[in-house]
């Protein structure tokens, strides 16, 4: 699957105390224009695993291709918020900064897809800047501006 290269997107929420909480993931993907639908999919035994699998609402953060290194701090054993001042989305979802896009979801549904949880997102608002994409591509970071 290296050979499929791919955007990086940050799927953000909040857990139920309201603390931030945020994951890399290159297995997102728009599943329906009307209604309009995303789907991604995280690891059932990653640590951040238990909160979106009870959050309601989660952002997708799409990442430009000046953010390799906020791709990597959503990677590693950190507070991935520290020093981020993450913006307040709809339904109180962080919103990265500086990110291409976001389109925040209403959490619809979640389903078992082998070892990984496949989350299923209503859109509730996109946003976008033109600017150019941060891709992954055989294990590493492109910029394919």
């Amino acid at each position: 699957m290296a050979c499929l290269a791919s955007g990086v997107t940050v799927i953000s929420t909040r857990d139920a105390q309201g603390a931030p909480h945020g994951v890399t993931v290159s297995s997102f993907v728009s599943l329906s224009l009307d209604p309009p639908l995303i789907q991604w999919s995280l690891r059932r035994t990653a640590p951040s695993y238990a909160v979106f699998s009870k959050a309601r609402h989660f952002a997708a953060n799409i990442l430009a291709a000046d953010q390799e290194e906020v791709s990597r701090r959503f990677c590693a054993p950190v507070d991935r918020f520290a020093a981020l001042r993450a913006a307040t989305g709809m339904a109180d979802v962080p919103l990265v900064p500086g990110a291409l896009a976001w389109i925040e979801c209403e959490r619809v549904d979640e389903f078992p897809g082998g070892d990984h949880a496949i989350f299923l997102g209503r859109v509730m608002r996109a946003r976008h800047r033109d600017r150019p994409p941060l891709v992954h591509w055989r294990g590493g970071y492109h910029n394919i501006a």
